[in-house]
């Protein structure tokens, strides 16, 4: 998790010409209207409150050069560090917290919302910044109904993968992160 958070930390201080994020624009998340709770939701009422918050116009937030799939799946690794970041076809500038989300709904679904809580404080910690919930949010809320066939393709048999339980756990992080907005 530290690894993560201090490529996080280097790749968010980067000061690289990129176009502003604009959440439901550039992102393949459905729009605002479009939003479905999960067929295996457990608590529906948490999804419907986090659409609510989505409702809400989105911080401003232009501070952090972004990866926009900032992925476990996309991190190369050797012998415990990282060694190269893959798949930069969507940079842009916006909320560090919507990279860091990213990979959180990732670590969420496929081992502990735990994992994505500990990343969560060490990307503010490493950094030394406030991430904002909002952008962590939008980016937990990517999780639907294909997302566990997206995350098995993407794992590629390197690690057993347990769909079943996968959006149980991004509620989890789901409802954590609204109690974090408040």
């Amino acid at each position: 998790m530290a690894r993560i958070a201090e490529i996080a930390a280097l790749l968010h201080s980067l000061d690289l010409p990129a176009p502003t994020f604009r959440p439901w624009a550039d992102s393949w998340i459905a729009p605002l209207d479009r939003l479905q709770v999960p067929v295996d939701a457990q608590d529906p009422a948490v999804w419907k409150a986090a659409f609510r918050v989505m409702g809400e116009p989105p911080p401003k937030d232009t501070a952090g050069f972004l990866h926009c799939d900032f992925l476990p799946a996309n991190m190369l690794w050797s012998r415990g560090r990282i060694t190269g970041l893959t798949d930069w076809n969507g940079i842009y500038r916006g909320a560090r917290a919507y990279d860091v989300g990213q990979c959180r709904l990732y670590l969420a679904a496929l081992y502990a919302p735990e994992w994505s809580e500990q990343l969560w404080s060490l990307c503010e910690s490493i950094a030394g910044v406030t991430l904002d919930p909002w952008w962590d949010l939008y980016a937990l809320l990517h999780h639907d109904d294909g997302n566990a066939r997206s995350i098995r393709s993407q794992v590629a048999g390197r690690r057993p993968v347990d769909v079943a339980g996968m959006t149980a756990r991004v509620e989890v992080a789901i409802e954590t992160t609204l109690r974090r907005l408040g």
